[in-house]
């Protein structure tokens, strides 16, 4: 299966993800595909948008909200669900950018 962005804005705005982080209002995503269906290659771009006007940069962590963690445990789970995996394919780059509900650049990486 080669990823996408409809496949992969479905998965990481499941319900599985929003039990774990409450206070996300939806990822938008961006994925860049190297065109190798054999073993493709993919940089992926996150927009976290979250719901709660609390969170700030300085104290995201405090509040339960880890963007790493969200990308290296729980968004690489959901991928090998759909049978994308580090066997398969290689997500070189993950971009992340997390919005505070009004729209302010709370994290960027």
């Amino acid at each position: 299966m080669i990823l996408n962005n409809k496949i992969l804005n479905k998965l990481i705005n499941s319900d599985y993800i929003k039990k774990i982080y409450p206070m996300i209002d939806r990822i938008d995503t961006r994925v860049v595909w190297d065109g190798d269906e054999e073993f493709p290659f993919y940089n992926i771009e996150l927009n976290i948008h979250l719901n709660d006007p609390d969170i700030t940069t300085f104290n995201m962590f405090e509040k339960g909200f880890d963007p790493h963690y969200l990308i290296n445990e729980h968004m690489i789970f959901i991928l090998k669900m759909a049978g994308i995996n580090r066997n398969t394919a290689t997500i070189e780059q993950v971009y992340i950018n997390v919005l505070s509900p009004n729209g302010e650049n709370i994290y960027r990486y």
